[in-house]
């Protein structure tokens, strides 16, 4: 295993679209991807499924998936060779960093799907929706840009909330306690992952909310 994992490591930058954080990339991604088309961003995408099915169906837009372990984006970077999918790229960077890799209202959207919750008290600064994060992703989206977040763990979900409502100029667009049984909901905030999947086995209910950043 891990043998399989250091080979992974290897091979991630052989793989086309397919980057890490030895140089900066602050506002070259439309030169990578070729054309001006708005940017998503989906942070700590791990294996990307839900970037590589918005890539799909939306080829009009260019994705970006964030995750800090190059073995991890090593699968999606595969599906990305073997599919041809042209509008997905993938970095491997510590969120922290993320203005050395996307410039000043350079994203049209964030996703955050299924964060680890880090549950113990002295983790909680680990937290991707914390308020320094927060700050990072309102400076890389474009004004009135959106911030998506859905997690299974209502914990998580109950403080995000809270986080969110003392943020400075954000209008909420949308909120669910039960994304898949809201018929309301929108159609992106549907899309699977595989980690979805399986909460979802569980009986779990995924919650879900959407803010603009003004």
């Amino acid at each position: 295993m891990a043998r399989n994992k250091e080979f992974r490591k290897a091979t991630y930058l052989e793989l086309p679209r397919c980057y890490d954080a030895s140089e900066a990339h602050a506002g070259r991604w439309a030169g990578y991807f070729g054309n001006s088309q708005p940017l998503t961003l989906e942070l700590g995408c791990g294996k990307a499924d839900f970037s590589v099915e918005m890539a799909r169906q939306y080829p009009e837009r260019n994705f970006l998936g964030i995750d800090l372990k190059p073995a991890r984006l090593f699968y999606p970077g595969r599906r990305i060779e073997a599919e041809g999918i042209p509008n997905l790229a993938l970095l491997a960077a510590h969120l922290l960093e993320l203005p050395r890799h996307v410039a000043p209202a350079e994203a049209s959207e964030i996703w955050i799907t299924f964060p680890d919750p880090f549950p113990k008290k002295r983790q909680a600064k680990h937290r991707m929706i914390n308020p320094p994060f927060l700050r990072i992703y309102r400076e890389a989206l474009q004004p009135g840009g959106t911030l998506h977040f859905k997690t299974d763990n209502r914990e998580l979900f109950l403080y995000a909330l809270e986080v969110f409502v003392q943020q400075d100029r954000v209008d909420f667009t949308y909120l669910t306690f039960d994304l898949h049984a809201d018929p309301g909901a929108p159609a992106d905030a549907r899309i699977l992952t595989a980690y979805e999947r399986l909460f979802m086995a569980e009986g779990k209910q995924i919650n879900y909310v959407s803010f603009r950043f003004r």
